[in-house]
């Protein structure tokens, strides 16, 4: 008899269409959505996989501000900033597959067409955007290299043939000030048109820096888009974009989350100057190393002060685009992009106001060019997409990193990387095929040939100095302590030395420190090539219901180990993703829903393991893992029979699991967990709009979020002491807004609340030796707005 429930349960929602309840909804009809998920113009009920889409109107009821704001959208989405890893960066995970710390991304990024190939400057604003679509699952077939997860695709407004425009002011929590506006219309007729959008934001920092006082997490960005658009004839025209960010916030500085005790104070006994020695028992201690956590997430702590201060990012995309009618079945398509960016990173590992480890990526450039050209072919029961894409990356990332005697007790470094130019190129050659076999059936099939080219040279001056031992009067040999380099004399005189360490040390650090400058560089050129097939069975069932299953192949591109000498190489990590879902449409149109089933099976995983050399431990990175991740979603846009009323909910459910970790000869899977991967997440969201008077509409919206326990690093060593540290809690955050939009549409008035409950929790994080440092979710934030269109 349990097999029959599904049954039953269709039948009862299509006896409710039937009956007289459905007809209450008829006044309220679900508007059609559109997406381009496939590459060409359809009805997202009838596109055979999980895409979730937005619109300019939802996202603006909704709060979605920036890429971030996403994650609450769509059911087993992780979106976060980087933790201050790379500037301006984001880390996406789509039903646990992202982009690990180390590895090139596993969500592709798209903004028209044009592919991010880095996630720096990719923590983009939603202004100017017609809607963002997000696609779950591998999509190699038609988007190519690093969409293991899936891909966020970004589609802004087309110049439009009427002059319009909106101008919107903000002003909000921490003295938030904010203006957008654009302005579209014809230029010459109907034959050229243009669209300019502008936005700028200031905001206040979220953090204090207790080193000096000043504020950090602070916002300063502005913002361009600019795009002609020409109608050449009835079949061809070209639309040239260009947009511009610059940022010169303050960045969030790591803040300390954890540190190893234990390993902290086996070093002691170093000492920062002549009659200075730390340790206990000494009688003169002198600002002992700080173990101590912050007791507010935003009072942080770094001397890294000059660091911090010159952080920016620059970024600047070109793109052209020709679409071309070429006869009544083909369609073609050119899209050539170049984009460039320029950013300062810094970083300080250990979150406190003395000297461990600091790195600064000073001056970074990225330089992108690429071109693909698409063939379309609609028939009556066959439709095609195939098509050829080029990308070309060039990346500059000059170093510089100092290891300061409290992190490494009987040393001190620093490391200047004055050249490390990564080169790309990625040409591939796509093509699928969709072939409408009944009326009901639907077959389709596909394949992306990808080959990948990667040179890395990487030219580094390590500059190293090996300390001085002295032995402490009164103390067992083992109190040995380090005297800095020019302190040797001092160091000697003072009461408390015993002697130079010679039974300890070799004969040459008797009395002087010794200082090694030598050259690190590494090297790799590699070629790596791919092919991701994809199919997919369609089952229209009715008119409003679909059915479909499918296979999907997708891979994330190989690298180089840069701690080994010749920066070996690592093969791609590939993704087989077998799915099974239904689009549905009920009650006379005014309830949707959609679901997916899937299972992801990765093959050479690519993971970080740590490797005992003759000198050192390193950590190396390589294809030793296998990975399972499966589970379900199902998303809801309800009208209920309720004039201006409008119910959403999303909700899903992930299982991730390392199946294999080749770690130092012993498998450890089992004690490795992935992270960015919460088993439960969900939304539920309500708005209600109605008439005042004849004075204009009122629209009141909320909504809930909630993500279950999830750890925020990966992969995790659950046997570390640091594990527990970058553990996220199970939490919900509710948001709510209200609007006021006089009948005409040209006024509207609104009160946003984000994070109304101020739930904060960790979102990021990083190891390094005894410090795991981290970024914390924003608080509360609440903002007015006016808004004029025309």
């Amino acid at each position: 008899m349990q097999s029959n429930r599904p049954v039953k349960a269709l039948l009862t929602l299509a006896v409710l269409s039937a009956t007289g309840f459905s007809d209450l909804a008829q006044a309220q009809v679900l508007e059609e959505v559109i997406v381009t998920a496939r590459k060409r113009a359809e009805s997202l009920q009838d596109v055979p996989m999980a895409v979730s889409s937005f619109n300019a109107d939802m996202l603006r009821n909704a709060q979605v501000d920036n890429i971030l704001d996403l994650e609450r959208m769509s059911p087993n989405v992780t979106l976060t900033t980087t933790g201050g890893l790379a500037a301006g960066g984001v880390s996406v995970f789509i039903r646990g597959i992202g982009n690990d710390v180390g590895f090139d991304q596993g969500v592709g990024i798209y903004v028209d067409d044009v592919y991010l190939n880095q996630t720096t400057g990719a923590l983009l604003d939603v202004f100017d955007v017609e809607r963002v679509e997000v696609l779950k699952g591998p999509q190699g077939n038609l988007y190519g290299r690093n969409t293991i997860g899936g891909a966020i695709k970004f589609i802004s407004k087309e110049p439009t043939e009427e002059l319009e425009g909106r101008v919107e002011v903000s002003a909000g929590r921490f003295d938030m000030k904010e203006v957008k506006g654009n302005i579209s219309g014809p230029i010459i007729g109907s034959t050229l048109l243009g669209s300019f959008a502008a936005v700028y934001k200031d905001r206040d920092g979220i953090q204090t820096n207790s080193f000096n006082g000043d504020e950090y997490w602070s916002e300063d960005v502005k913002a361009f888009r600019g795009s002609l658009l020409w109608n050449a004839s009835d079949s061809l025209r070209l639309k040239l974009s260009a947009d511009h960010s610059r940022d010169r916030s303050a960045p969030s500085i790591p803040n300390r989350v954890f540190v190893d005790t234990d390993t902290l104070s086996g070093i002691d006994f170093v000492i920062s100057g002549a009659n200075t020695f730390l340790g206990p028992g000494t009688g003169i201690v002198d600002t002992p190393n700080d173990a101590s956590l912050p007791t507010d997430i935003d009072t942080v702590s770094s001397e890294f002060v000059d660091g911090f201060d010159e952080y920016k990012i620059d970024t600047t995309t070109i793109s052209l685009t020709l679409q071309w009618e070429l006869s009544e079945r083909w369609d073609f398509k050119s899209v050539t992009a170049g984009r460039s960016s320029e950013f300062v990173t810094p970083y300080d590992f250990d979150g406190s106001n003395q000297q461990f480890i600091t790195t600064i990526n000073d001056t970074v450039e990225n330089e992108d060019l690429s071109q693909e050209f698409q063939f379309n072919f609609n028939g009556e029961n066959l439709h095609a997409v195939m098509g050829l894409y080029y990308l070309d990356g060039l990346e500059e990332r000059p170093s510089f990193t100092h290891q300061y005697a409290r992190l490494r007790a009987i040393t001190q470094q620093t490391k200047d990387t004055y050249v490390s130019d990564r080169e790309l190129e990625s040409v591939s050659a796509y093509g699928t095929i969709d072939w409408d076999i009944t009326e009901k059936w639907q077959l389709s099939f596909g394949g992306r040939y990808t080959q990948d080219k990667k040179v890395e040279t990487t030219l580094a001056t390590v500059d190293r100095t090996y300390f001085a031992y002295a032995g402490l009067a009164g103390f067992p040999s083992s109190a040995i302590v380090s005297v800095m380099p020019g302190q040797e004399a001092n160091a000697a005189q003072s009461p408390m030395f015993a002697y130079w360490a010679s039974q300890f040390a070799p004969p040459e650090f008797n009395s002087e420190a010794v200082r090694v400058v030598f050259p690190e560089n590494t090297g790799g050129d590699d070629t790596w090539s791919q092919f991701s097939p994809s199919a997919r069975l369609t089952w229209f069932a009715a008119e409003d219901l679909m059915l479909y299953t499918a296979y999907q192949q997708g891979f994330k591109s190989g690298g180089f180990q840069r701690d080994s000498q010749d920066a070996d190489s690592y093969e791609p990590e590939v993704v087989d993703a077998y799915t099974i879902g239904v689009k549905s449409t009920w009650l006379n149109g005014s309830l949707r829903i959609n679901g997916e089933a899937f299972y992801n099976d990765y093959s050479d995983k690519q993971l970080q393991t740590i490797v005992l050399t003759e000198t050192d431990l390193q950590a190396q990175v390589g294809n030793v893992g296998e990975v399972e991740t499966s589970g379900a979603e199902v998303e809801l846009t309800w009208l209920p029979p309720v004039d201006g009323l409008t119910i959403g909910a999303n909700i899903g459910y992930l299982d991730a699991e390392v199946k294999s970790y080749q770690s130092g000869g012993e498998d450890i899977a089992e004690t490795t967990a992935l992270g960015f991967s919460p088993q439960w997440t969900a939304q539920a969201r309500v708005m209600y709009e109605f008439d005042v008077s004849n004075l204009g509409n009122l629209m009141l919206g909320a909504d809930i979020a909630y993500r279950d326990d999830s750890y925020t690093n990966s992969p995790i060593d659950l046997t570390s002491t640091v594990a527990d540290s970058q553990f996220q809690e199970a939490f919900s955050t509710w948001n709510a807004i209200a609007t006021f939009t006089t009948f005409d549409g040209s006024w509207r008035v609104a009160l946003e609340g984000k994070n109304l409950s101020d739930k904060r929790v960790l979102s990021n994080s990083y190891n390094v030796g005894p410090f795991v440092t981290g970024a914390y979710s924003m608080p509360r934030t609440w903002a007015v707005s006016l808004a004029y269109e025309f």
